[in-house]
Parts: C-alpha cells; sequence; structure tokens
C-alpha cells in the first residue's frame, strides 16, 4: 500500500525526532570539555562548511527573498537552541524536556497568528494527550512545581521553535524550487546560529581572549569529536535540511507532535545502549504520548473522518 504525500512528511518528521534524541546521550559527557554556547557555534560552524560543500552551486543561485526568509528561520532556530542550552544549566532535564514540549501548544496559536490555520477537533485531542503524557514521563506535580529562570527559559525556546516550525511551513509552501530552496534556507539558518552561539560564548562563557584554550580542551577530547561529527552532520545537515524540505506536506501542528515526543524516543534511546533504565510505568506513560501522536494523525489515516471546514 503506497502512501500518501502527508504520511511520508509525518514518516519524514518521526526520523528526524529519531535522530535527535540521539543527542541527549551523546552530548552529555561532550559539555564536559567545552561550554555550551562554544559548542553549540563550533557545532553550526563545521554545519556550515559541510553545508556549503554539498550545496555551493545552490547557494551561489540564493535570492534577496531566500535570504531574508532564512534569516528569519535562523533568528527563531538559533534563539531557540541557545535558549534551551542555556536553561538547562538552570533547570532539570525533566523540566526541560517537558516545557520543550509545550511547542504542541505554541506552534497551532502561531499557525493561526501568521497564516490563520485553524486546529482540528483530533490534532486538539492530540495535544492535549501528547502534554499529559509529557507531564507524567517528566514526573511533574503541580505540588512541587517551581518555575524558575531556567524553565523560562526553556519555555522561551518552546515559542521560538513554534514560530520556526510554522515559518518553515509557511516560506516552503510558496518556494518554487524545493530542492535549492531547502539548501539554500538551511544554510542561512546555521551561519545566523553559529553568529548567535559564538556572540552568546563571548559573552556568557568567557572573554575572547580564553577561546583558544577552550577550543584546544575540546579538541583534545574524544567525546567532543564524537558529539559534534554527530551533531553537525545528523541533527544539522541531514535534520535540518529534511525539515526544510518536507515539513510542508504536513501540517505545523503534526510537525511540533512529532517532535514533542523526543523526551520519549530518547528516553528510548538511551535504554537500548545502557545509559538508562525503563520502568514499566514510564512505557505506558510514554505509550500516552504516542497514542496522542496517532490521535492527531486520524483524519489522514481514515479520511472519512475529516470534514470540508477543517485544515489539514
Amino acid at each position: 500500500m503506497s502512501i500518501t504525500r502527508n504520511q511520508r512528511a509525518d514518516l519524514f518528521m518521526l526520523f528526524i525526532t529519531l535522530i535527535w534524541s540521539g543527542t541527549f546521550v551523546i552530548i552529555k559527557n561532550a559539555l564536559d570539555d567545552v561550554p555550551p554556547f562554544l559548542y553549540t557555534g563550533l557545532r553550526f560552524a563545521l554545519a556550515s562548511l559541510i553545508g556549503y560543500a554539498l550545496w555551493f552551486r545552490s547557494i551561489h543561485g540564493i535570492t534577496k527573498k531566500e535570504l531574508w526568509q532564512g534569516s528569519v528561520l535562523g533568528l527563531f532556530f538559533g534563539l531557540g537552541f541557545l535558549s534551551q542550552t542555556w536553561g538547562l544549566q538552570h533547570t532539570s532535564v525533566a523540566n526541560s524536556s517537558f516545557i520543550t514540549g509545550s511547542m504542541a501548544i505554541f506552534t497551532p496559536i502561531a499557525a493561526f497568528l501568521i497564516d490563520g490555520r485553524t486546529v482540528t477537533k483530533y490534532q486538539a485531542i492530540g495535544i492535549f494527550t501528547v502534554l499529559l503524557g509529557l507531564a507524567f514521563f517528566s514526573q511533574h506535580g503541580l505540588d512541587d512545581w517551581q518555575f524558575n529562570i531556567g524553565d523560562m527559559a526553556t519555555l522561551f525556546c518552546a515559542v521560538m521553535w513554534g514560530m520556526y516550525i510554522t515559518y518553515t511551513d509557511t516560506f516552503m509552501r510558496d518556494a518554487e524550487d524545493i530542492a535549492a530552496s531547502s539548501a539554500r534556507l538551511t544554510f542561512i539558518q546555521f551561519i545566523i546560529s553559529c553568529i548567535f552561539a559564538f556572540a552568546g560564548s563571548l559573552l556568557l562563557e568567557g572573554p575572547i581572549s580564553e577561546m583558544p584554550n577552550l577550543i584546544q580542551h575540546a579538541f583534545a577530547s574524544s567525546d567532543f569529536w564524537v558529539a559534534l561529527l554527530y551533531t553537525a552532520i545528523l541533527a544539522s545537515i541531514v535534520a535540518t535540511y529534511i525539515q526544510t524540505r518536507y515539513q510542508h506536506e504536513t501540517s505545523p501542528v503534526k510537525a511540533a507532535l512529532m517532535f514533542s515526543t523526543e523526551p520519549v524516543t530518547a528516553t528510548l534511546l538511551a535504554v537500548m545502549v545502557g545509559v538508562e533504565t525503563l520502568s514499566i510505568e514510564k512505557f505506558f506513560i510514554g505509550a500516552i504520548v504516542i497514542c496522542g501522536v496517532l490521535i492527531a494523525q486520524a483524519e489522514d489515516i481514515f479520511p472519512s473522518l475529516k470534514t470540508d471546514n477543517q485544515d489539514s
């Protein structure tokens, strides 16, 4: 049985989520040897170099419109990465993963404000189910919730990525050459994120005179190189290009729901490599999150559920 265009895009978004989930395991050790902003800057610097080598013909044909669109995406993309990285230093991994997952709420809000897109009944049920599952998965309770500055930074990240997902959809729906525009916008995002990351490193991680020593120390670490290559090639070049090229074939809401499963898939990968153990309780709670995503797909799986006034 052949899959539809929307279903293909949803599978690509799930594939991206699996790639991103792997970063939690390998970055954990790498950050012992390099500050987070500097690491992020080096990651996107390498991604920019590789991207240029792969897409130099397309990049040379960039238009003013694409330069502006890529800069907008790079703004939200970069601020999202940096605020999440900084916030993680001031809050728990559980809080960070749960609040980042709240992009499932901010994305439909952004889609409505920017494009006038509405949320279907099944997507709304899916959003509620996913957030409920993430809340339990992260072991949150209203009684012990203490909102701190790290949580606030992560919440800002969720808002930025909600905007990023929506604008990616908006820009790529109007692209004339999907493949070339995807390469150009992805490359610009890397450049903008690299600039933001190095600026953040200079402001928050030490004077410029210390940078050579920090970089030299990082380059001597095998954990750093594994993390750098994985995140620059797979989590940046592969994942961001695929998202930019195919996300517009599904809805921003469903893409955000796919990405919100990252805490669950990251935990499963950590269990597979022996870093964590998975309790029966978390197994069933993770299943709730997956069910929420499937509920949001109901109208694609069963087209008879759609109504004429619903947005796909």
